[in-house]
Formats: structure tokens, sequence, C-alpha cells
């Protein structure tokens, strides 16, 4: 073989080798993806419900998160890592949300403040991009008036989340792992707060479904003043913010009625009141419509880090490659 033909042969080596790493890249950014979308709920049996996100090319996504914890590890060990942070989550805020005082609907409140500073038009009503939502905003806006009386709570979640993130660094070591995984963000915890606060509020068992998608990405700076609903909002102004954020009346009903300082306005609402009667004959569909539009609410303008809270692992742990056990 000429030194012209073996250099040929090696350069094609290296072509095939770089496609097939950028293929490899691509399928678990993808993989990563779906796990954060499918590992939603505090209930595994829960359904994955619609969410707006900020869509991103899964090579792309690659290519930003490749140096990050957990970057090679396989789907099978994304989806069992996702679900042993849920547990330690859900364990965590199980014990601490009930010791809060104003928990419910505070937290709940928490959550709706943080989302509801998503902005999606100017003025003008022309179309921008989104800025805003659920972000974890709000630890930046405790000074403002919408947030009075809000500043023990985000304390209180603050001991939480220093127990949450030494506890998965600890489990993270405990595996092997050389780094540790990045913290939870306020935006998920705050959420995932809201949940436990509502579960318990419902009843005093976790046996209600209710998804909550991980992997939110924080701010790091207050959003903008001016952009909250208040809670003693008109009603018409309140059907009409939730509709232009694409949340269906039904779904904007139960948040309501659990949100607002006053049932009066919904109760002189024709359709609001008929939707009410619905619930209170069905307290099943009160739950599935409050859950759904939660899910929407909280989604509101979030970016998802698709690699968040995983940890460094061999692909191959655990399987048996050849004469090699990983």
């Amino acid at each position: 073989m000429t030194v012209a033909a073996r250099s040929q042969g090696e350069s094609s080596v290296r072509e095939v080798s770089e496609v097939t790493c950028d293929r490899r890249g691509a399928m678990r950014a993808s993989a990563a993806w779906l796990v954060g979308l499918g590992a939603l709920g505090f209930d595994e049996k829960a359904e994955a419900l619609q969410t707006t996100s900020t869509p991103r090319d899964f090579l792309t996504d690659y290519e930003k998160y490749k140096d990050s914890p957990g970057s090679t590890i396989g789907p099978s060990q994304m989806g069992r890592m996702r679900g042993e942070f849920r547990d330690l989550c859900r364990s965590k805020l199980m014990a601490a949300v009930p010791k809060m005082p104003g928990a419910y609907p505070g937290l709940l409140k928490l959550a709706f403040l943080d989302a509801t500073s998503m902005d999606m038009w100017q003025n003008t009503r022309t179309y921008i991009s989104p800025t805003g939502g659920s972000n974890g905003s709000v630890i930046f806006e405790k000074e403002r008036a919408e947030l009075q009386g809000m500043g023990p709570l985000i304390d209180a979640l603050a001991t939480v989340k220093s127990d949450i993130d030494a506890e998965w660094a600890k489990h993270a070591k405990d595996q092997g792992s050389p780094r540790a995984p990045v913290p939870i963000s306020w935006a998920d915890l705050i959420t995932m707060a809201a949940v436990v606060a509502t579960i318990k509020h419902w009843d005093e068992e976790d046996q209600t479904p209710f998804p909550v998608r991980q992997g939110r990405v924080d701010a790091t700076e207050a959003d903008p003043k001016g952009r909250t609903l208040a809670f003693d909002a008109e009603i018409s102004e309140v059907k009409a913010w939730f509709k232009k954020r694409n949340i269906k009346l039904n779904h904007m009903v139960p948040l309501w009625m659990e949100l607002a300082d006053s049932k009066d306005g919904l109760m002189a609402d024709a359709d609001c009141s008929d939707l009410m009667a619905t619930y209170e004959a069905s307290p099943a569909q009160y739950k599935a419509d409050f859950i759904f539009g939660f899910t929407q609410l909280t989604s509101l303008g979030s970016e998802y880090d698709a690699y968040a809270y995983f940890y460094d692992e061999s692909p191959i742990k655990g399987k048996v490659v050849g004469n090699y056990r990983g």
C-alpha cells in the first residue's frame, strides 16, 4: 500500500469515526430530551401533558451540554436517574411542606407569580420571542408588592434546596461520579413544592398522578415589573390573560378557584359558574382540569436543560460486553 493510499484510508476512517460520534451524540441528546419529557410525574402512571417549552436542535443541545455531568450515559440510565432524583425531591418536600405556615395556597401562588411574568407580545401586539415565565426569578423579586409575605416560604424552600443538592451530590459520589450533578433549579423546586402542597391539600396520601417535567433553567436576574396578574383582578381580565396564553377556560377556572382572593367574580360569570357546578358534582374532573392547567401554566416560557441532574456513570455499567462486565 502506498503512503498516499494509507493516508487516504486513515482519513476515511477518521471521517467515519467523526460522523459516528456526531450521530451518537445526537442520539444521546435526543434520548435526554425524550427522557425529560417522559419522566414527568410524581407518579409513574401519570400521562405526559403537552407543555410549552423552547425547542432546540438535538445536535445544538448536545454541543452545549456535551461536557456536562452525565453527558455520556445511555437512555436507561437517564430514566433511572430522573426517577431517583424525583423520588429524592418528593421525599424532602413531603416532609418539609406540611411544616411551612401558609404552604397552601402560598406555594401555589408563588408558582403562579413565577410563571405569570411570561410575556408574549409588545404593547403593539407584535409577536416577539417570549420572555419571563416559570424560571425562578421570584427569588430576586421578594421586595415587590405582589410577593409580600412570600419571603418565609422562599427561605424555607432554600433550606430544602440545600438538602436536596447535598444529598444528590453525595449519591452521585457514592455511585462513583467524579463530578457533582447540577443543583436543582429554583424553577423546578417551586413547581414541585406547589404540587406537593396541592396534593397535601387534596388528601393525606400521595396518590394523585401529577406530572412535573424536570430541567427548567433558572433566570439570573429579576423579570420586568408589572407583568403579573393580581389575585383580585376582574374576571374579564383573568379570562383574557389565560386565553392569550392558550389556556382554556376549563383549565383556568380550577386554578383561579384556588388562587383568587374571592370567588365572587367566578360566580358572577355564567360560564365560570357552570364549570364550578360541574366540579362540585365531579371532584375527579376538577382535579384533572386543575392538573392540566397547572402543567401548562408552569411551562410558560420555560427553557429546559435536557441533561439536568444527571451524573457521570459508565454507559455500560451493569452490562456484560464480551468478557467484560461493566
